[in-house]
């Protein structure tokens, strides 16, 4: 097969990345593994693999440019759980007991544990996977909570979104209490930015306080343009963090719609202190989840300083703690700086954050990238 100038460089910048993750994988598991060889291969049916005798391990070409960095960074370290077993095992175990321990030793998720055979070859998104029936209805009646949300009549939208906050509330608090076994899942959220900005952790704040996950900033490679980006990732249970995810992109594009409304009333077209503005809109909208919340019955089981429903569970949740770690082994905290603001532009914005309600879009062409809670409960 004869390559491209172009194709030649991507290869190279890929295995310089591959050679920089398996370095960040050692240091994050505290794992000493020697820097294997790293080819990218032009195999269409084999992932990757791994070859003690000639220190090589291989990772598909077909595999980088067909699927999104996380899940080709999990194929590698499928592979780098074979490397732990030569070498620091001194053993050859195939997929069999050792190969499992290795894996749990540097958070390989379970999909990505099979061999070559059983490892699809196309991955399903958890987005696409049967929820179970229970789970299911509970997403089907947030959904129609959702498209009466979208009411003209203040008062029945507001209902509607408060009625369906509930609901999402009581899952959560019977999944916990009946310690009822629950797929854990993670979306990443990337824009193709090197920084997040301050309007997106303060959306991020509200899905953590109200919206039952895990939020973690990352980043993340691009194998189009070899350039590595910010990312926001959420944790959670599949249906958390489907919610989550629809909330996410609902209240950016509201970001976007109510600020061209509000330069429509001002007769000002330009874009100065929209910052301010969206930063207003997103607290006024949190200041409403918060009485919400407030109104509703406390639960808290150990008796500690109020907190929103969303931040206990998530603290009673083990083993949404156990996949936090198992992906994120060494998390730094970081504060990020205030924004400046113009006050008035800020104090019009959180008068229209109070009026917004969480509703359903209409099509996947509604702004909302896509992102709807699912085609199967629409």
């Amino acid at each position: 097969m004869n390559l491209t100038e172009e194709e030649i460089r991507l290869r190279q910048a890929w295995a310089s990345e591959l050679l920089e993750e398996h370095e960040s994988v050692c240091w994050q598991y505290k794992v000493s593994l020697l820097k294997p060889i790293i080819e990218i291969s032009n195999s269409k049916t084999e992932w990757g693999s791994w070859d003690p005798d000639f220190r090589t391990m291989k990772v598909s070409a077909t595999l980088i440019r067909e699927h999104s960095w996380d899940v080709t960074l999990n194929v590698f370290k499928h592979e780098m759980a074979h490397q732990i077993v030569t070498d620091l095992f001194n053993r050859v175990d195939g997929h069999g007991e050792l190969f499992h321990t290795a894996c749990k030793m540097i958070g390989v998720p379970k999909e990505f544990r099979g061999s070559k055979g059983d490892i699809p070859r196309k991955i399903v998104d958890f987005r696409d996977q049967a929820i179970d029936s229970a789970n299911g209805r509970m997403l089907e009646k947030v959904g129609k909570l959702l498209s009466l949300a979208q009411s003209t009549n203040e008062n029945e939208a507001f209902l509607a979104m408060k009625k369906a906050n509930e609901l999402i509330e009581k899952y959560n608090i019977d999944r916990i209490e009946q310690e009822k076994d629950s797929k854990y899942v993670y979306a990443i959220i990337s824009h193709r930015k090197k920084r997040i900005e301050n309007y997106q952790r303060r959306i991020c704040l509200i899905l953590t306080e109200h919206f039952f996950v895990e939020v973690v900033y990352s980043y993340l490679y691009n194998a189009r343009d070899c350039q590595t980006y910010r990312a926001i990732e959420l944790l959670g249970t599949a249906e958390n963090v489907l919610i989550a995810e629809y909330v996410y992109y609902f209240l950016l594009n509201q970001l976007g719609v109510l600020w061209k409304v509000h330069q429509f009333r001002k007769g000002d077209r330009s874009s100065k202190n929209k910052r301010s503005y969206w930063l207003g809109v997103l607290k006024g909208f949190k200041d409403k989840l918060d009485q919400q919340a407030k109104n509703r019955d406390r639960y808290d089981p150990k008796g500690r300083s109020p907190k929103t429903m969303s931040v206990l569970i998530c603290a009673e949740d083990k083993m949404l703690a156990q996949f936090k770690r198992m992906l994120f082994p060494r998390l730094s905290s970081y504060r990020s700086q205030g924004a400046t603001i113009d006050h008035r532009t800020y104090q019009a914005g959180i008068d229209e954050g109070k009026l917004l309600n969480i509703h359903k879009g209409i099509s996947r062409k509604d702004g909302f990238q896509g992102r709807l809670l699912s085609t199967k409960y629409r």
